[in-house]
C-alpha cells in the first residue's frame, strides 16, 4: 500500500503498532503508515508538499564532529587545517542554502583540562589546551575550527551535547565567544552572563526563510554545569517544548528544528522514550527533528499531526568526522531536508534525501561513500539500509529528490535537475 496515503483520524488513541515493514505513529489521534525505523532497502519517505507550489531551501545536517587527537595532530600541524578533512563535500555542503552540525568539544582559546585559563600554546596540539591526555576524553578545539567550518558551508551548530563541559563554564562562554567572531551560529548553551529569559533558540535565515534550531543534550557526561550554561533534554523538557511553541508561533519563523543529543551510543535503534519524545515535539510544532549522539546511524520517520502537517525525524545522523573504528561508526550522511513555504509565514517539509559519507582510517578523510550495484539493484551497506533508502541522493544531485507527484509536475520548481 502507499504509506504516503494511508492516514486516518482516531480519536483519543496514542501508541505504536507494528504492521509488516510499517510502524504506525500516533500523534494527538492521527494515524499514519511510515516505514518502520528498520527500513528495508527500496523503502521511501514522501511528503504531501512535495507536488505543492512555493518557495523552497534546502537544509542540510550531518552528525557529529568530533576530533580525537589524532585528528587534532593532523589539523594542526605545519599546513594542516581541519576542513582537510571533509574538503571533498564541501560542494553539498555549500549547496545547501543552510547546513548545521553537531560541534562536539569546546572551542575555547587558552582553555585547559579543569576549566582554567592557560597560556596559549598557538595553534598547535599540547595535549593540555588543544587535545587531551593520554586516556582523557575531554575535548576542545583551536578556534581557527570554525573558521574553516565556515569556509565549507557550515551555517549552524548545536553546542548542546556530552562534550560541551569539557572546559567549564569559562570553556562555555569561550566556545561560545568563538562562534560569535566566527560567524556560525549555534544552539543548545549560554554565556554565564546571559540575560534572564534569554531564549534557546538561534534564528538562521536563508533565501528569505527564517528557521529556528532549538538544541539540547541529555547530559553533560556529569562534568558540572553549575551555572545552568546547556540544556538539557529531559530535565528542562517543559522549556524546550515552549519554545517549539513559542517560535511555531512566531509569525517571522517559517520552521523549527529540534536538535537533540539523546539516545544510546552504538545503538542501531532509537529508545522508545525518545521516539515518543520527538512524535510530542512535531505535535508542539516542530517542523523536524534531527538527532545526534549514538555515533551510529539510525532510522527516519515522519510523523502527521491533527492539524495537517507532516514532520520528519531523523534519530540519529551517525558521525561525521572522528577517529572511531568501526564500519558502523564511520558511517555517515549528509541528511537533506527541503522546505516548502505553504502560506505566507509557515513552511513544511517537502522531500527528503541522504548521501552517504564514509570515513578512511589513518586520513581521516571524510568522502562520498559510493554505493555499488549487484543485479540491476543499489546495494546498501548494512547501516546505512536502516534509513529509507529510496531518498539515496548522489552529492552531485543533491536538489534531486525523491517525490510522489506525477512526472509532469517535476519542473524546475520543485529544484529538480534537468
Amino acid at each position: 500500500m502507499s504509506w504516503v496515503k494511508e492516514c486516518a483520524m482516531v480519536l483519543k488513541w496514542r501508541g505504536v503498532l507494528k504492521v509488516a515493514n510499517l510502524s504506525v505513529s500516533v500523534v494527538a489521534g492521527t494515524l499514519c503508515f511510515a516505514p518502520a525505523l528498520a527500513a528495508s532497502q527500496g523503502a521511501t519517505l514522501t511528503f504531501r508538499a512535495g507536488c505543492s507550489g512555493g518557495e523552497r531551501i534546502v537544509v542540510g545536517v550531518v552528525g557529529d564532529l568530533l576530533f580525537h587527537n589524532s585528528l587534532q595532530r593532523q589539523a594542526l600541524a605545519s599546513g594542516g587545517s581541519y576542513k582537510q578533512f571533509w574538503q571533498s563535500l564541501s560542494p553539498a555542503l555549500e549547496g545547501a542554502d543552510l547546513t548545521y552540525g553537531n560541534l562536539e568539544g569546546a572551542v575555547a582559546q587558552g582553555v585547559g583540562i579543569g576549566g582554567r585559563a592557560r597560556r596559549d600554546p598557538g595553534r598547535k596540539w599540547d595535549g593540555r589546551v588543544y587535545g587531551t591526555p593520554r586516556g582523557s576524553l575531554l575535548f576542545n578545539y583551536h578556534p581557527s575550527l570554525i573558521g574553516d567550518l565556515k569556509e565549507t558551508g557550515f551555517d549552524v551548530v548545536s553546542t548542546a551535547n556530552n562534550h560541551a563541559a569539557d572546559r567549564g563554564a569559562l570553556g562555555f562562554d569561550r566556545t561560545i565567544d568563538a562562534l560569535g567572531s566566527g560567524g556560525v551560529a549555534f544552539s543548545g548553551t549560554r554565556r554565564r552572563d546571559a540575560a534572564p529569559g534569554q531564549r534557546w533558540a538561534v534564528k538562521t535565515k536563508a533565501r528569505g526563510f527564517t528557521v529556528a534550531f532549538i538544541a539540547c543534550t541529555y547530559s553533560t557526561n556529569g562534568m558540572p554545569d553549575r551555572e545552568k550554561q546547556a540544556l538539557n533534554c529531559y530535565s528542562s523538557r517543559d522549556e524546550i517544548f515552549e519554545e517549539i511553541r513559542w517560535n511555531a508561533q512566531d509569525p517571522d519563523v517559517d520552521a523549527v528544528i529540534l536538535t537533540p543529543h539523546w539516545g544510546v551510543e552504538k545503538s542501531s535503534a532509537p529508545k522508545q522514550s525518545d521516539r515518543a519524545y520527538a512524535r510530542a515535539a512535531i505535535a508542539a510544532g516542530a517542523t523536524a527533528v534531527v538527532g545526534t549522539h549514538p555515533h551510529v546511524l539510525q532510522g527516519w520517520e515522519k510523523v502527521a499531526t491533527t492539524d495537517g502537517r507532516e514532520g520528519l525525524v531523523i534519530y540519529s545522523t551517525g558521525n561525521f568526522i572522528s577517529n572511531q573504528v568501526s564500519d558502523d561508526q564511520r558511517t555517515g550522511i549528509i541528511g537533506l531536508i527541503e522546505l516548502t513555504r505553504m502560506s505566507s509565514t509557515k513552511a513544511e517539509v517537502s522531500a527528503v534525501g541522504f548521501i552517504p559519507t564514509w570515513v578512511t582510517r589513518g586520513r581521516h578523510r571524510v568522502d562520498e561513500m559510493k554505493v555499488g550495484m549487484r543485479n540491476g539493484a543499489l546495494r546498501f551497506s548494512a547501516p546505512l539500509r536502516r534509513l529509507p533508502t529510496g531518498n539515496y541522493v548522489r552529492a552531485r544531485e543533491y536538489r534531486n529528490l525523491v517525490r510522489s507527484c506525477p512526472i509532469a509536475a517535476r519542473d524546475s520548481s520543485l529544484g529538480v535537475l534537468k
